[in-house]
């Protein structure tokens, strides 16, 4: 398992290459921490990658919450049928979206507004 960070416009895209089963899952952890801390959301690339385990699927979950937390996302792209099944029997797609490219997955992140913000700009829009 090798996994490949690159920044690009808003996002970190973490490329992983091969299974996600029991070497990387340390390293993917790893990133996920790293990029808690950055101003980035985290895009993933399963592009080639064919299975992710339970630990690694544990591992989204748990990361799912800590970006939402600090106002970022966890978008993945080019995602196989296989891990698809995964990510429905688990419920993980629910909260993680899924996109066909980096394209799709970058556009996505546009302006992110979060709750204090949208009762701002409600209550601005009653006063007008």
């Amino acid at each position: 398992m090798k996994i490949e960070r690159r920044e690009k416009e808003k996002a970190t895209i973490l490329s992983l290459t091969g299974d996600l089963v029991y070497e990387g899952i340390d390293e993917l952890e790893n990133q996920f921490k790293l990029s808690c801390d950055d101003a980035h959301h985290v895009i993933l690339d399963f592009a080639r990658t064919r299975y992710l385990s339970a630990k690694a699927l544990g591992i989204m979950a748990v990361y799912v919450k800590h970006f939402r937390d600090r106002q970022k996302g966890l978008k993945l792209i080019n995602v196989n049928e296989n891990i698809k099944k995964l990510l429905v029997i688990t419920g993980l797609l629910k909260l993680i979206e899924i996109f066909d490219d980096e394209d799709a997955a970058l556009a996505s992140l546009g302006p992110q507004v979060g709750k204090l913000e949208k009762m701002l700009l409600w209550a601005k829009k009653d006063f007008i």
